[in-house]
């Protein structure tokens, strides 16, 4: 019962109802049953199962739908799956009573993934531009508003999984999604020339304004600096070490021979190198 209940939700799922499929409400009203059809068994025991259901059950992980071909059609059904995915962990990890840990590594990608394919989708997008010589036509304009659709939703759900764990730096999503929404503006901006087509401006005003939110997020930058900081305390002995060599090169170059040219050199390039090295610990690893 369980297997049909999560297999009919991920199916339903599609480009026109998967803001209220995936909604809070509907969602939370979906644990609830899932929870309840499930009354015989030991809560946390439940959870293993819906999850182990969820990973094995559907073929929807970025390998899946790209080398299938099927990533356009599949689309909001993975998003549905690893939405899921996501909670159920979530709630696993509530339960007062539960001695385990729940956990699915895949899940760190995910992030990453959406951000691949939003590419894809712009990839493809350009293709079917070029193959009407950049040059669109009002019978095109269904296929270009579902791209968009796709590119939207799949930078909307990305900035959602951005966290700790992912994969996915916080200020490369940033520099990934201003790519995308400059990318589709050049696109569409030079097949649409001389033309007005207003839903498809539209889009693309929505794709702008949720570029612009994500650029001035501070949840995004307080998280790579926590990253940043994290990384730093992983390898703080090496970050230690650092900072005293750089403390001994100065004190070398100071004490060196001002006329000994060639000396004075060799240190300085070696000082400016650690630096470089140093600064590398600003960066999420």
């Amino acid at each position: 019962m369980v297997r049909d209940r999560l297999k009919e939700l991920v199916d339903s799922v599609t480009e026109g109802n998967y803001p209220d499929r995936l909604s809070e409400e509907n969602l939370s009203a979906f644990e609830s049953e899932i929870m309840e059809e499930a009354s015989g068994a030991v809560p946390p025991v439940c959870i293993m199962t819906t999850l182990a259901i969820l990973r094995n059950e559907f073929h929807l992980d970025y390998d899946d739908l790209v080398i299938s071909g099927t990533y356009q059609e599949l689309l909001y059904q993975a998003i549905a799956r690893n939405h899921l995915l996501g909670r159920f962990i979530s709630l696993g990890n509530s339960l007062d009573e539960s001695e385990y840990r729940f956990y699915d590594a895949t899940m760190n990608s995910v992030a990453e993934d959406y951000m691949s394919l939003a590419d894809l989708m712009v990839c493809d997008m350009e293709a079917f531009c070029r193959e009407r010589h950049y040059s669109l036509e009002p019978e095109d304009l269904d296929r270009i508003d579902r791209f968009l659709v796709a590119i939207i939703a799949l930078m909307s759900y990305c900035w959602n999984m951005v966290d700790m764990v992912c994969s996915l730096k916080p200020s490369i999503f940033k520099k990934k999604c201003y790519r995308v929404k400059e990318r589709c503006h050049s696109i569409l901006e030079m097949s649409m020339f001389k033309k007005d087509y207003p839903p498809i401006r539209e889009r693309l005003h929505t794709l702008s304004s949720l570029t612009d939110r994500i650029m001035v997020d501070r949840r995004l930058d307080n998280l790579q600096m926590s990253r940043n900081e994290r990384y730093k305390q992983n390898k703080m002995r090496l970050y230690n070490f650092t900072l005293r060599r750089i403390e001994e090169l100065n004190n070398e170059l100071e004490a060196c021979d001002p006329m000994d040219f060639t000396h004075r050199s060799d240190l300085t390039k070696v000082l400016e190198q650690v630096h470089i090295f140093l600064r590398s610990f600003d960066k999420d690893r």
